[in-house]
């Protein structure tokens, strides 16, 4: 199963919704909004390999979030602050299609999840919410395995994935471990 249904939540403050029309009118705001959080430091720590250093190779990733949309190998959600249309986070899932494709997760039959999320918004439980609700989702679809990858010292970032039920299955390589659901 490498479907997923257009994941849409909306809790009165902030929605999770997929790249939409609406999001490609406004490219500027958007790449403006990613770029904030992907070419901060801070932001990227624990993921130095996603840091951006301009927009326009952001902008040339959204784009290629369409493609991977209808090649069923990802489904890229934003978290928007409704009072203002700021995007505040990104979350990834990535379909076991493209796992299989991409021989640095070599993990069979697993969907795999990753998060980011504008610094200025941590301590909110902002993202410990949205990947929860993501999660939940995702079971009702019909998801057997989640998995996560995660440095053992980001400590924020395990909070966040055991509030949503993950656990620590094992070291993945020398710098993460392996969360799964």
């Amino acid at each position: 199963m490498n479907d997923l249904k257009p994941i849409i939540l909306d809790n009165g403050i902030t929605l999770i919704h997929p790249l939409r029309t609406v999001d490609l009118q406004g490219i500027n705001e958007l790449t403006d909004n990613l770029f904030e959080i992907l070419n901060d430091e801070e932001n990227t720590e624990f993921i130095p390999e996603k840091r951006i250093e301009n927009k326009d190779k952001l902008s040339e990733q959204l784009l290629g979030v369409t493609l991977q949309y209808h090649q069923k190998l990802g489904y890229t959600h934003f978290i928007r602050l409704k009072a203002n249309n700021e995007v505040l986070g990104q979350i990834n899932i990535i379909t076991p299609k493209a796992v299989k494709l991409t021989s640095a997760y070599n993990i069979e039959n697993s969907w795999f999840i990753e998060y980011f999320l504008n610094k200025k918004v941590w301590g909110f439980g902002i993202m410990s919410k949205a990947i929860k609700a993501i999660v939940e989702n995702m079971k009702i679809q019909g998801v057997e395995t989640i998995s996560a990858l995660c440095m053992p010292e980001n400590i924020a970032s395990i909070k966040i994935l055991e509030k949503s039920g993950f656990k620590r299955i094992k070291q993945f390589d020398l710098k993460q471990d392996l969360y799964q659901i």
